[in-house]
């Protein structure tokens, strides 16, 4: 994926992502471009269509947003063979000569081949016609949509990851504003029967350590199943890949769920007498800052409470955006409340988990066949992506 300015110009304006990224790579500007030859363009690999499009004369340049959008919503790669090794290219549904059309629902992310099939006409029709290109690209994003929180949860399961804390009132409240039906999530009637909630489902909430003994157990397969549930019910948005503050105030907004894995620091905060371990945590890097405020008493086990709570520390957090802005100096400010820290797993790093996960046979299948009944970019500052 890439998050480099020229790329993105470069791509705006018809020319697919790895040569994109070659002309970067070699130093060509878009200004330096548009100082060219036609023909020079031409022999650089650009089609004509792009060539005058970087020159000025041919159609306006698709607008970031709607740019941005539509890569991210069909995760860079091709929405009808969905090949991660292909090169790629925004293609416009309805032609723009004909639409003006540059709108998120009239771009769809192509590869070279089934690019050429949308421009090739056989028996007097085009082989990959609009209304079916907009199908498979309405099919692919929302299977996009059900991986990024899918994978959260099949990688737990595949490479034994924990969850070390739930914001246990915060989770209950969305799943309420979804409609969740509590009573009939697995891990319910053990919760009920060890006195850990009503009959409603809603947790009785402790003063001190949430999880202790036996009863601790318990509670972490209700809030596991409870948080699954929930993310199977809303749009979760995995960025840890896209902290680029040029481009991720389009991507996400206030009142949306994100998962960022990365380096987390966690600072201790003033008791302010009532029993609670405040804790802040906070996610620096490419200008971008990423704060929220937890109670590490919540925490699932006292290795969570006594390690992975504490310094800093390479995790996955699940967070509601609060409030983004800028500050003066533009670096980019979103605070969140978390409602889950689970242990890092390298392939929701990239978004590109779904090769190791298709492999293993969790994503794939459905869902509900896997429950079980018992119980860096320069300026970063971290070494790599």
């Amino acid at each position: 994926m890439t998050r480099n300015p020229t790329e993105l110009a470069l791509i705006a304006r018809g020319v697919d992502i790895t040569l994109a990224r070659k002309l970067r790579e070699e130093r060509w500007t878009l200004a330096k471009l548009q100082q060219q030859k036609i023909q020079q363009l031409l022999d650089m690999g650009l089609t004509e269509e792009a060539a005058h499009t970087i020159l000025g004369d041919g159609r306006p340049p698709i607008p970031l947003e709607a740019l941005v959008k539509t890569l991210f919503a069909n995760r860079w790669v091709c929405c009808v063979c969905r090949d991660p090794t292909l090169p790629v290219i925004v293609h416009h549904i309805e032609p723009w000569a004909k639409s003006r059309d540059h709108s998120e629902k009239n771009l769809a992310v192509l590869c070279s081949i089934h690019h050429g099939e949308a421009h090739t006409t056989r028996m007097l029709e085009l082989s990959l016609t609009s209304d079916r290109l907009k199908a498979v690209k309405v099919a692919w994003q929302k299977e996009v949509e059900r991986l990024d929180p899918s994978a959260i949860f099949k990688s737990t399961q595949l490479m034994a990851c924990q969850w070390w804390y739930f914001n246990h009132l915060r989770v209950f409240e969305i799943a309420s504003e979804l409609g969740v039906d509590i009573t009939q999530i697995s891990g319910f009637q053990g919760a009920r029967s060890a006195n850990l909630c009503n009959d409603e489902g809603i947790l009785y909430l402790r003063d001190g350590i949430m999880y202790s003994g036996t009863s601790g157990l318990i509670l972490q397969r209700y809030m596991t199943s409870m948080l699954k549930i929930t993310m199977g019910h809303a749009r979760v948005k995995n960025i840890s890949d896209d902290l680029d503050r040029g481009t991720l105030k389009l991507l996400i907004a206030e009142g949306e769920l994100i998962f960022i894995q990365g380096s987390y620091t966690f600072s201790n905060l003033p008791s302010k007498g009532s029993g609670e371990d405040s804790v802040s945590g906070r996610r620096h890097v490419n200008d971008i800052e990423i704060t929220f405020v937890f109670n590490r008493n919540e925490g699932t086990s006292g290795s969570a409470r006594n390690n992975w709570l504490r310094g800093t520390q390479n995790l996955g957090c699940l967070l509601r955006v609060n409030c983004l802005r800028r500050d003066l100096k533009g670096s980019l400010k979103i605070e969140t409340t978390v409602l889950a820290i689970r242990s890092a797993h390298q392939e929701l790093k990239s978004r590109d988990y779904e090769i190791g996960l298709l492999r293993s046979g969790l994503i794939g299948r459905d869902p509900e066949d896997d429950e079980d009944d018992e119980f860096q970019e320069e300026g970063d500052e971290e070494s790599a992506w």
